[in-house]
C-alpha cells in the first residue's frame, strides 16, 4: 500500500531533452558515427521518438483541456505516511504548473470504505483513486463507477496491468522486501528463518500483518514455505510492532532495530539494507488507478492517467515500470523474470476475502490484537518518516 517513491530523480522536461540530445547525437555523428549505427537500433530510436511524440501531444492537448475546466484535481492515493506522494506531486505539479492537484493519502482499505460511502451519497471527493485494494477496481468497473479512458501509451502497459477497456490502468509496481541493519549483525540475512536466529531476539520492528493485506501476503506465503510453526517461533522472537509500513521500514539500524520483514528498497546513505530474496517469495503488486464518471474533474483526471502512465513518467523509475517499452532499474531484472514474485498472484489474493479475513484471525490469535493510532496521525512515527 505504501512504497516512498523515488520517481522523477530528475525533472521530466530536463529527461525528455537528454533523450532529443541523444538521438541527434546518434544522426549526427559524422561519417563514421552513422555507418556504425545499426539500422534496427536507428529503427528503434525512432519508434522511440514517436511514441514520446505521441505522448507528449496528448499530454499537451489533455493539459489545455484541464486548464480549460478549471478547478483543483483531487487523488485519493493508497499509502501510510501523509508525504509518499510528495514526489509525484510535486512532478505534475512542475509539468502542469497550471492545473492544481492535491494528492490526499490516506490507507487505502479506508479510502474504499469512504469512497463507496460517497458513491452512494452521490457526491464525490476524489476524481481519482490510486490504491493497493485492486479487487475495487474490478467491483467499480462492473458497478459502472469508472470512466474508460485509454492514453497514448495504454498498450505498452504490461499484460495483465490495465483494464481492456481502459477502466482502470497501473500507475506504479510497488514492493516490499526483507530489510536488515548494516551494524551489529554477525552476518547478513538471505531468507525470511534468518531473522529467527537468537541474535534478532528483542530486535525485529514488523507491521502488524493484520493490518495490511500486502504484508498479509507476504506472512501467507512464509506460512505456505515453512509452516504455521514459522508464526509461533516469530512471535517468540519478541518483535515490536508497529503501525504503517514506512515507521518500520525507517526504523531498522536505529536504535535496537536490526531486522524488518517487509521492508523497502534503501539506499546507500541508510542505515539499513534491503535484498531480493533469491529462494523465498516477496510480494510486487500494481498500484492501480482510475477516473471515476462522478469526478468533477474529468480533463484533469485523464491527465493524471496519461500522466502517470506516459513513457516519460515510467522512465524517471528507479525499481520496475508498468511498460514494455521500458528498461527496469539498474542491477534488476525484469519482473517476469524472478520466479518468486507474481503480481498477477496478489490480485487473485486480495479478491479471496474470505481467506484475507481467516488469515487476520489467525495472526491476531498469534501476535494479538492491533494496536496504536493511525500511521498517518500518530505524532511519534510521523516524526520517524520526516511528516510531523
Amino acid at each position: 500500500m505504501r512504497h516512498r517513491s523515488k520517481r522523477f530523480s530528475i525533472p521530466a522536461a530536463a529527461g525528455l531533452a537528454a533523450l532529443v540530445m541523444l538521438l541527434a547525437a546518434c544522426g549526427q555523428g559524422g561519417a563514421s558515427g552513422s555507418a556504425s549505427t545499426p539500422a534496427a537500433t536507428l529503427g528503434a530510436a525512432a519508434a522511440n521518438t514517436q511514441q514520446l511524440g505521441n505522448e507528449t501531444d496528448e499530454l499537451q492537448k489533455l493539459y489545455q483541456d484541464a486548464i480549460a475546466e478549471g478547478g483543483k484535481l483531487t487523488v485519493w492515493a493508497g499509502g501510510d505516511a501523509p508525504n509518499q506522494q510528495e514526489a509525484l506531486q510535486k512532478a505534475f505539479q512542475q509539468r502542469f504548473p497550471q492545473v492544481p492537484i492535491d494528492i490526499v493519502v490516506n490507507l487505502s482499505k479506508d479510502h474504499d470504505v469512504e469512497i463507496d460511502k460517497q458513491l452512494k451519497e452521490g457526491k464525490l471527493t476524489p476524481d481519482v483513486a490510486m490504491l493497493q485494494t485492486s479487487q475495487d477496481f474490478e467491483r467499480w468497473k462492473a458497478e459502472g463507477e469508472l470512466t474508460n479512458f485509454k492514453p497514448a501509451g495504454f498498450d505498452h502497459q504490461l499484460p495483465g496491468y490495465a483494464d481492456p477497456d481502459g477502466a482502470f490502468l497501473t500507475a506504479n509496481i510497488f514492493s516490499f522486501l526483507p530489510e536488515y541493519a548494516k551494524q551489529g549483525l554477525s552476518s547478513k540475512p538471505t531468507s525470511y528463518q534468518d531473522f529467527l536466529k537468537p541474535e534478532f531476539k528483542g530486535k525485529l520492528v514488523l507491521t502488524p500483518p493484520h493490518d495490511d493485506d500486502a504484508v498479509l501476503y507476504v506472512y501467507d506465503k512464509i506460512i505456505k514455505k515453512y509452516g504455521v510453526d514459522f508464526l509461533t517461533k516469530l512471535a517468540a522472537q519478541k518483535p515490536s510492532f508497529v503501525r504503517g509500513t514506512a515507521a518500520p521500514a525507517a526504523m531498522v539500524g536505529t536504535g535496537n532495530y536490526l531486522g524488518n520483514l517487509t521492508g523497502y528498497a534503501t539506499a546507500p546513505s541508510q542505515p539499513a539494507v534491503s535484498f531480493i530474496p533469491t529462494e523465498d517469495p516477496f510480494i510486487t503488486w500494481t498500484q492501480r488507478a482510475a477516473l471515476f464518471n462522478k469526478a468533477q474533474h474529468p480533463a484533469a483526471g485523464k491527465l493524471f492517467l496519461a500522466f502517470v502512465a506516459s513513457k516519460e513518467y515510467q522512465s524517471a523509475g528507479a525499481m520496475w515500470p508498468t511498460r514494455d517499452d521500458v528498461a527496469v532499474g539498474a542491477d534488476l531484472k525484469p519482473l517476469s523474470e524472478y520466479k518468486n514474485t507474481s503480481p498477477a498472484d496478489f490480485l487473485s489474493f486480495m479478491r479471496d476475502r474470505q481467506h484475507i479475513d481467516q488469515l487476520k484471525a489467525q495472526m491476531e490469535k498469534v501476535f494479538g490484537p492491533v494496536k496504536g493510532e493511525s500511521p498517518l496521525t500518530d505524532p511519534a512515527l510521523l516524526k520517524i518518516v520526516g511528516a510531523s
